[in-house]
Formats: C-alpha cells, structure tokens, sequence
C-alpha cells in the first residue's frame, strides 16, 4: 500500500494521546476534519510501523504509535507537499523574490514538486486568490517567470502574515520548505538581535500569549533593513512617550526607552514604527479596532469559561486582552489560519487539557482562528486570585518577624497566593519607603497597631 505522508499525518500524530479516549473528538476539532478521515489518517500513520502483527483496532493502533520513538522522524522522511503545502511555499517564495528582485521560474517549481505544469497552473489560481487579499497580483515575464506586484507596504504586511505561520507551522511543515527557506530568513537575524528580543518579550510583560516572540522575530526580518538612517533609538525620551505611552506603564517606559536605546531592537526603522507600535499592542492584547467595544464578547467568552470550570470570575483584565486577541486574529484579511501546536511542549493534567478542550470547541465556533495555546494560557491565568503584573511591586511589612522566615514566607506566599513579595520592610521605615516608592499592595503577618495611619495594608495570618 503507498501511503503519501503529508502535513495533515504529521499534526495528527503529535495531537495523538494529548487527550486520552477523547483523542479523535480533539483531532477533529482542532484540524476541523471530519472523523472518517482522521480515522483514515491514523491508520495510514499505523502502516509505517511496519509490525508483523498488526492490529485492526484503533486503540492499540494509538497506543502502539504513542510508545513508538521513531516514527516521527520515518513520517518526516516521507513526507510530501499537498496542494496546502505548495500554495503556501509559493506565496512564500514569491515574497521572498520580490524583496531580491528576482523571479520565480515555473519548470523549475513543477519540477521540485514533481508536479505537471497544468497541477501546477491550478495551483497559481489558488494563489492569485489568496494575495488578493493584500492587494497583491501576479505578473509573469515571458521566458523568466512570474513575480508578485503590487505597493511595498502590501507586500510587507502579506509577508509578515505568510513569514509568521512558516515560523508558527516550522516543525510541521515538508523538510524541502524548511530547508529552502530557514536559512534565508535567519540571515536577518543575529544571535544578538534573538536575544534582545527573548528578553525584550520577557521583561516588558510581551508575553502574554502564544508565539508573540516569534511575530517579534518575524517583523525584524521583514522590516529591518540597514538602508534606513533614522531608526527607533533615534527618539527623544519625550518622543518616545508619545508613540509608546499606551503599552507601557508609567513606571517602565523608561526603562523600555533605555533598554531600546543601547539593544539592537533600536535600530529597528523609525519609517515603520506604527508596524512595530500595532505588533506590541497585538502582543499584550491591547490592539483593537476603533469605535468597536467588545465587552459583550468578553463576557460571553467569561461565560462559556465558568460554564466549563464552574469557577466564581471576577473580571480580569486578561479576558478583555483576549477577546481583543482574537478577535483581531479572527480577520482572515489580516493572519492566516495557523494550526499551532506549541501547547503540546506545556506538562499540563488531564483536567486542564479536557476543560480547555471544552472551552476551545465553543469559542472556535465563534472564532476560526483561535489558537488552543492562548485558550490554556487564560485557562492559567484564570487560577490566579490576583494578577500578577499588577502586584509586581508587593512589599512586606514587619516588626519583629525573623529574618530566617522571610525567604520561607516568600516562596510560600507566591506558591499559596501567586504573587512577588519584592521586599521585606520594618516598620518603623515605612513612611521612608513610601516616599520613595510606590508599592501596588501592602501587607503583613503579624498583629500591628500602625493600621489607623496606614489602612491600606492587607493582613495575612500564619501558617499560610
């Protein structure tokens, strides 16, 4: 039997046994196909193992792929492209070539696809198709090729969609388009530059949802260029507040400005900062459409979650940056469908994984390009009695508390209660430290006669 192993096969042997005795209901949800063929797929999967005695059920077939090591690397081995596959390599490679000035030969292509000129006709249909939601066309030079015309700013802005499902989709898409591809784009991209962005994300609160460093990656390749002499480090303080004062708080942007400054995220073009500007408000979820509210998505996302989990939400900030999320990522104008499976990488229990499962199958009928990993981050985020950004700066007021406790306290407290102790502080300096920081929560362990002048401190009683 020729069993053709395409991306399809690949995705769902690693959403395999994610869910166990729901795995088919998942599968079918999450790669939106129907049951027969997921059935089909499984089985075709199973073949490669190649056993003397093989089963015709389906859940020793799972089971027996689960405990197989070496598949994954035999499906990758033979893995082809599918017609999913080639549209998407074109686009890519076409997008690719615009920013060099060449152009795409088709023989060649047919020939890497070892495909006929007529399959691959078709399949530039399909294309044309997909660009004409950025605005873009096709033009073909006789005897050379064809390329993609259209503004710069077009091409840009459908490069970064494509460039960011390649990253999102890397390790399941055919090896041919890796290979092709990876090089080329990491060449934008220093160790240097990967760093700054890691801790960029990191330090600055970006990192609220799935792949922001990866979206963060992939606006430095399309858009930094060494061409542009006035670049983001460039801005006054001043000037600099004006254009990012509504992602940072008050108390970072200082920081953020000192950190753009002397990193080399700095030199990031000053003639695109509204791109760079839009990308950050997509990462924290601030980014929204003018004159929309979406309170009323919010408390329906709200709703469908405690239905699920049956927990007592207050509201939380995150679900508004959620539905703001997603909402901007349902616009199939502006990303692409992806199929991300980074939530795989995540130790997640049973119950987890089945709540946000079920929370995921209601939203997706709603949004068709919600992502799971976003759905278990606020899942988390949920189980939090109080949002960790905004008690950052969490202080401990004391009288005759042991040292020795305090690191015991710490960690049991953040443990018990998810927030950062920063500091531990006598009492008798607290008016000192108030001058001359300003702590978003205040509290104490032990029994102390200072709260008339200070009511605000919050009491915790021992053993946490």
């Amino acid at each position: 039997m020729k069993v053709n192993i395409n991306t399809n096969h690949i995705r769902i042997y690693k959403l395999l046994n994610f869910l166990p005795n729901k795995d088919i209901d998942f599968i079918c949800q999450f790669l939106k196909m129907n049951r027969q063929n997921v059935i089909l797929y499984i089985k075709q999967i199973y073949y490669f193992l190649e056993t003397k005695k093989q089963s015709n059920l389906l859940s020793d077939m799972i089971k027996e792929l689960s405990e197989n090591k070496n598949i994954f690397n035999i499906l990758k081995q033979n893995q082809v492209f599918i017609k999913e596959d080639r549209i998407f390599y074109i686009i890519l490679i076409l997008l690719k070539y615009s920013d060099l000035g060449l152009t795409l030969n088709l023989n060649t292509l047919s020939s890497n696809f070892n495909i006929s000129r007529r399959t691959l006709n078709d399949d530039l249909i399909a294309v044309k198709k997909a660009l004409q939601f950025y605005n873009l066309e096709i033009f073909s030079i006789p005897s050379k090729g064809v390329n993609i015309s259209g503004s710069s700013d077009n091409i840009k802005n459908c490069f970064l969609s494509y460039l960011f499902k390649f990253f999102v989709e890397f390790e399941e898409i055919p090896p041919l388009m890796a290979k092709n591809f990876l090089g080329v784009f990491k060449e934008n991209l220093s160790v240097k530059i990967i760093n700054d962005i890691d801790y960029f994300i990191y330090t600055f609160d970006l990192d609220l949802f799935a792949n922001n460093k990866k979206l963060l990656k992939c606006i430095y390749i399309v858009y930094f260029s060494n061409s542009y002499k006035k670049r983001i480090n460039c801005l006054s303080l001043e000037d600099f507040k004006k254009y990012f004062h509504n992602i940072f708080p008050q108390k970072n942007i200082e920081k953020v400005y000192s950190f753009l400054k002397s990193s080399s995220l700095g030199d990031f073009p000053l003639k695109y900062i509204h791109v760079f500007i839009l990308t950050l408000k997509f990462c924290n979820g601030t980014l929204r459409e003018d004159g929309i509210s979406l309170k009323k998505e919010c408390n329906l996302i709200k709703d469908i979650f405690i239905n699920v989990t049956t927990q007592n939400i207050s509201y939380d900030i995150f679900f508004e940056k959620f539905a703001h999320r997603i909402n901007i990522a349902n616009k199939k104008s502006s990303f692409l469908f992806m199929s991300d499976l980074s939530f795989l990488s995540l130790n997640l229990d049973y119950k987890i994984k089945h709540d946000c499962y079920c929370i995921f199958t209601e939203l997706r009928k709603i949004y068709f390009n919600i992502q799971f990993s976003n759905v278990i981050y606020l899942y988390l985020w949920s189980l939090n009695k109080i949002n960790l950004t905004e008690s950052s700066t969490t202080i401990v007021v004391f009288k005759d508390l042991p040292k020795f406790l305090q690191p015991i306290i710490k960690n049991l407290f953040l443990l018990k209660e998810n927030i950062q102790i920063s500091n531990f502080v006598r009492y008798t300096e607290l008016d000192t430290y108030l001058l001359q920081e300003e702590p978003s929560l205040v509290i104490t362990f032990e029994n102390l006669s200072i709260n008339s002048n200070y009511p605000f401190i919050k009491y915790y009683s021992l053993p946490l």
